[in-house]
């Protein structure tokens, strides 16, 4: 072109369509799709209002390449230059390229001022490494390092982040994770998921995620499984844990590792006459510092016969659970070699009721679904065993029509209860969606509980918990969802959760929730309940402004545990967003986060990324800048 005459670079035909515009004293042709700007400027705006631009001395882009090269440049924002760039490079296209990524920059109050400036290896199709040096005013620099990998088998990616010298604590910080996951097609399967930190205070100084920050456990497990056998398959696994306990903080347990576990399952679902046949066992050496230790073998052989029609079904089955101890007591008394064979049996039935209704002019398939589930167990005196795994499961629909009481395998509760329940459902006869579900059940005992976990006392009454829930569309894009769980035998309520959702549309999403815990105070025998309310939301304001937040508190301890206020703005070819973070990470300890970024459309982004931040803590959150992305995979960011 001539001096100062617009050109379009936009390409048609590839991966992603890609839109370009500038002006330049003098062009260089240098082959097909290969373009030289001398003084030029570029940027993905409409000509007409280029709100950003890239001016450079010589601008090159390689659209064979889909990367574009910059010399001498500076990037104008609203005619303002904001940085100057020597020399960059950035994408034409949706393709990965090797070098410098848009440095993130922010501040808090546990870091201080945050500098990252990551480096992008292309190392291969499938292999990439990001290098990121992270410098933070209170404590120092930081260097990280994560390597991902896709092979048609197999999956995985590591990190390590090391501190020389945090200035805060005057001493060096290391945190890593390695995961890997791999299938064959003959069947093997192999899985590693490894990580670890310097201290137990790393996530809690150094993190802004409230997953990371409440950890107490990080996982150390490789396992090796084998499903190529049809009717059956086995398992091997190792698993370890680095126990975070904050000096702070209260006390933590340590848990078993198992060292190995190894599971053989079995199942023929078809067999003559109609029956099923399933096989599971288990073998595991339980290992602990300064607990009992011991290895526990576990064989648990079961014969049902599904009767099954369209109305309803009966299922009767019958199994003996059958359990070998061989123990190394430190803190117990008793017997070191240990075995117990319990029968189980047990029956469920349902039956299914539909109907055509009408409900405000609206066609629909109603459901009642009445559930009915006995289970016999004996007693067996079970004192004298360690628990190495076993718990009280959550109670909930799914645990009450469960075999046993606990988890784990070291207690099997005595059983003789009855479980009813009744499910209602409308759905739509034409696409076959659920619209509406309501359920209620309760568990009936007919005996009373024998076994019970160390320390804990056993159950009183003939009746479980009451359990009802309520959810479905109750509105045109709203959603809501509710549970209770009630105590008859002293006649007030255990749990109550109730959230809704109304999402009309994209980057449109607002929720609110509230939940409820009966518990006890530690210094009264006055019930004290954990109540938690939860407020989130995106929303568009006037023009192409938009808000975005999250109100979560702790009603009982009146406390903020995690808040977020921010707003958006997206001029067409750039987004600005700016976000505040208070987040809760102990009793006594808060961790406040200033986020500030401008990302230019088809450039970079520059300032601290909350994208991250906020899909986790905003449910339905959109990327106005991407309305048709899917956030499959992000990056976990610390």
């Amino acid at each position: 072109p001539r001096p100062g005459q617009q050109f379009d670079t936009t390409q048609q035909g590839r991966r992603q369509p890609i839109s370009g515009h500038g002006s330049a004293e003098s062009l260089e042709l240098e082959g097909e799709n290969q373009f030289r700007f001398l003084n030029g400027t570029w940027s993905s705006c409409k000509p007409d209002r280029p709100d950003w631009y890239l001016r450079a001395r010589e601008l090159q882009l390689d659209f064979d390449r889909e990367v574009g090269e910059a010399n001498n440049g500076t990037l104008y924002f609203k005619d303002v230059p904001v940085v100057y760039l020597p020399w960059a490079d950035f994408p034409l296209g949706d393709q990965r390229q090797s070098g410098l990524l848009a440095p993130s920059f922010g501040t808090s109050n546990k870091v201080g001022f945050d500098l990252a400036v990551p480096y992008y290896w292309n190392i291969a199709p499938n292999y990439d490494s990001t290098i990121t040096p992270r410098l933070m005013g209170r404590r120092g620099l930081q260097i990280r390092d994560e390597v991902r990998y896709m092979t048609p088998t197999a999956k995985g990616m590591s990190f390590v982040e090391w501190m020389p010298n945090d200035q805060v604590e005057n001493r060096s910080r290391l945190a890593g994770q390695i995961r890997h996951n791999e299938t064959t097609p003959t069947g093997w399967v192999t899985a590693v998921d490894v990580s670890g930190v310097s201290d137990p205070r790393y996530f809690i100084d150094l993190s802004s995620r409230l997953s990371l920050t409440s950890q107490v456990n990080l996982l150390r497990q490789g396992s090796v499984g084998y499903y190529g056998g049809g009717w059956w398959n086995a398992t091997g696994m190792l698993q370890a844990w680095q126990t975070l306990q904050d000096p702070n903080g209260a006390a933590v347990s340590v848990p078993y590792k198992r060292l190995p576990q190894l599971t053989l399952t079995a199942n023929r679902p078809e067999l003559p006459g109609g029956t099923a046949f399933l096989f599971n066992s288990e073998f595991v050496a339980f290992s602990h510092p300064t607990q009992d230790e011991g290895r526990r073998l576990t064989l648990y052989p079961q014969l049902s016969l599904p009767l099954v029609t369209s109305a309803f079904y009966v299922t009767p089955k019958v199994g003996v659970h059958a359990t070998e101890y061989n123990l190394d007591r430190r803190t117990s008394t008793g017997p070191d070699s240990i075995q117990r064979s319990l029968p189980i049996l047990s029956v469920d039935s349902g039956v299914n009721f539909e109907r055509d209704t009408q409900i405000a002019g609206r066609e629909f398939t109603q459901t009642l679904e009445p559930r009915i589930y006995y289970l016999y167990v004996p007693y067996r005196d079970q004192s004298n065993i360690p628990n190495f795994d076993s718990g009280v499961y959550d109670f909930n629909f799914a645990q009450i029509f469960a075999e046993n009481y606990y988890t784990g395998g070291d207690r099997i509760s005595n059983a003789n209860q009855i479980t009813t329940a009744v499910q209602s459902r409308l759905i739509n006869p034409n696409t076959g969606a659920e619209v509406i579900r309501a359920a209620f059940g309760q568990r009936y005992y007919l005996e009373e509980q024998r076994v019970t976990l160390p320390g804990v006392a056993a159950r009183t009454g003939g009746q479980a918990d009451f359990l009802a829930a309520f959810g479905g569309q109750i509105a045109p894009r709203t959603q809501l969802d509710t549970g209770w769980q009630y105590n008859p035998r002293d006649h007030w309520t255990e749990r109550f959760n109730a959230g809704v959702r109304y999402q009309p549309g994209f980057a449109r999403a607002l929720n609110a929730s509230w939940r409820y815990r009966r518990n006890y105070s530690t210094v009264a025998a006055t019930p004290d309940g954990f109540r938690d309310l939860d407020l989130t939301g995106q929303w568009p304001l006037a023009g192409n402004w938009y808000a975005v937040g999250r109100y979560n508190r702790n009603l009982r301890d009146h406390r903020l545990t995690e808040g977020i206020a921010g707003f958006e703005y997206n001029g067409g070819c750039w987004v600005a967003r700016t976000v505040v973070q208070h987040l809760t990470t102990s009793a006594t300890d808060t961790t406040r986060a200033f986020f500030v970024q401008i990302e230019f459309s088809g450039l970079a982004s520059l300032g601290s990324n909350p994208i991250n931040m906020l899909r986790r803590s905003v449910p339905g959150y959109g990327k106005i800048s991407d309305p048709g992305s899917s956030p499959f995979f992000t990056n976990d960011d610390y």
